[in-house]
């Protein structure tokens, strides 16, 4: 049970993270200038180009099935403490 219970901790750990550098990584309309006020139009250095919203979408949807890793494996983690 305790091998299951760190397993289970580090696959949330690993969906954090990548939860993270996902979100870190996402443009947005408003940085890309289309959101009105004060677009930045630059991320990580680099200009936003507008061939990247394959990207986008690909990375919208890649944060919502790490959320939902992540909100799985808290919720087995509570589920195996609570035993």
């Amino acid at each position: 049970m305790t091998f299951l219970l760190y397993l289970v901790g580090a696959l949330n750990l690993i969906f954090a993270i990548a939860l993270v550098v996902a979100m870190v990584t996402h443009i947005t309309e408003r940085e890309t200038g289309g959101g009105g006020l004060g677009g930045w139009g630059i991320v990580g250095g680099r200009h936003i180009l507008t061939s990247q919203s394959g990207m986008a979408t690909f990375l919208d949807r890649v944060i919502t099935w790490v959320a939902a890793g992540w909100l799985l494996t808290a919720f087995l983690i509570a589920i195996l403490l609570r035993s």
